[in-house]
């Protein structure tokens, strides 16, 4: 009778009503599914395309650009004039863009500077910036910002991912400690029963007297009142975990089909997944999302200084194009080299510059001081996430310290159980003093699984904090 009590006590925890037939969902299942399904996750994936999208747009300030004019004006049966005028443009580099059109001008009465060959004329050209927008000009500037947005929407993703995964971390692990309570509450409530069981069979028989049944119908009552409070905290988890567990058809998961969480005992002595501090704040300083995102920012102030350097530079435009007779080039008999260069042409230079130019100053001045702001912010940003790297460290190899030393305190604990149970077995105890060092075992093991979950979620904050 007395083997009844003693080795439901010692035994390991068992699977519960609400586990699953199902494998375990491990964190690295978890964490991937997370980052496929989740529709944050999903939202972040198109910030890299809205970024390409806008390289994209960019790289159309570069098209060569086909083009079509015709007008004309007819009054009291008289043809004014008419003008057709199609051609293209290529936009090159250092300023440079090449041009090309064919024109046609007809009509009573035509503006003289407007008359054309009978077959039309061809023009062939390049306009060229040799002041503003030689070495930096809209397109190119809008090109290099594109550029730069591509590592900005990348890091935008990175750090709404990093985010999502503390807050996963968190809620997963929130679960297992909420499962894994639930077992041992579950276990204690059916060794109670079995306890009780066992004592009023020795009441029927007359070798316990019945105030122990009392006790033991009491410790059956409170086991059952703890595994209630434990069930709803189960669930109330599983409630908050279903809020990251998204199917591939973008339908959230219900938390009557979660697998069953694994088991944190199974963990025994903990190995850190993160070992070499000097290492780890390294890739803070490097890889941090909002360290890359000041430096985004850092790199676009410098295209957009560039570019105000560049408007304070005086305007110089000049257009050249070579003139043709219907589509003939060089109709002018008898030249020769390049002086043909020189004949049939149209050619046109323009220049500006306003002379304080304190808008352009002003800019430019505008751009470095938010350059300086930026630095500024950067260092302290650097800081700041050094200094949470640190932080999480510290708490871990605390935490990694308190486990080592509960993980002892429970096991002596089971043993003063064991001790006080076989006592009990040769009359020299009582139920009463077995179920102060039950609770004890209990107590200590359901701190033991806190601190067990508290230390995978420092784990999941000192990744987060290393970006």
């Amino acid at each position: 009778m007395y083997k009844l009590l003693i080795c439901p006590l010692l035994c390991l925890f068992i699977c519960t009503s609400h586990a699953q037939q199902t494998g375990p969902l491990e964190w690295a299942d978890f964490r991937a599914r997370v980052l496929n399904d989740h529709p944050v996750a999903r939202q972040a994936d198109l910030f890299r395309d809205q970024a390409r999208a806008g390289l994209l747009r960019a790289k159309g300030g570069f098209d060569p650009k086909a083009y079509a004019d015709l007008h004309g004006k007819n009054f009291k049966d008289k043809s004014y004039y008419q003008y057709a005028e199609a051609g293209v443009k290529v936009p090159l580099g250092l300023g440079l863009e090449l041009k090309g059109n064919y024109n046609q001008a007809s009509g009573t009465f035509l503006n003289p500077e407007s008359t054309l060959p009978d077959a039309g004329q061809v023009a062939a050209g390049i306009s060229w910036s040799l002041g503003q927008g030689l070495m930096l000009d809209e397109r190119r500037f809008a090109l290099r910002q594109s550029r730069i947005g591509l590592e900005q929407g990348d890091a935008e993703r990175s750090l709404i991912l990093n985010d999502l995964l503390l807050d996963a971390a968190k809620a997963y692990w929130n679960w297992v400690v909420a499962a894994n309570m639930l077992e041992v509450y579950d276990e204690a409530l059916r060794q109670a029963q079995i306890r009780h069981e066992a004592l009023r069979e020795s009441l029927l028989q007359g070798d316990k007297p019945a105030i122990d049944t009392l006790e033991t119908f009491i410790q059956v009552q409170n086991r059952r009142l703890d595994t209630n409070f434990a069930r709803i905290d189960w669930q109330n988890a599983a409630l908050v975990l279903s809020n990251f567990l998204w199917t591939d058809q973008g339908t959230p998961a219900q938390p009557a089909q979660l697998p069953a969480p694994p088991s944190l005992l199974t963990a025994g002595a903990l190995s850190p997944t993160l070992s070499d501090t000097a290492a780890l704040l390294q890739l803070a300083r490097t890889q941090h999302p909002e360290i890359r995102l000041y430096r985004v920012k850092q790199a676009l102030l410098d295209v957009e200084r560039q570019w105000k350097r560049e408007k304070r530079k005086p305007v110089l435009d000049l257009n050249y194009s070579l003139l043709g007779n219907g589509w003939q080039f060089f109709p002018t008999a008898g030249d020769e080299g390049f002086g043909v260069l020189a004949n049939d042409i149209k050619w046109g230079v323009e220049f500006s510059y306003p002379l304080p130019n304190r808008k352009a100053r002003g800019d430019w001045q505008v751009t470095q001081i938010k350059i300086e702001q930026t630095d500024l912010l950067l260092k302290q940003k650097n800081t700041e996430v050094e200094n949470k790297v640190r932080q999480y460290w510290n708490e871990r190899d605390n935490l990694l310290a308190q486990i080592d030393l509960f993980r002892s305190v429970t096991q002596n604990y089971r043993t003063l159980l064991e001790a006080e149970t076989e006592k009990f077995r040769f009359g020299e105890s009582s139920v009463f003093l077995i179920n102060t060092r039950e609770q004890r075992w209990l107590d200590a093991r359901v701190k033991y699984l806190k601190l067990l979950s508290e230390y995978q979620k420092i784990e999941a904050g000192l990744q987060w904090a290393a970006g």
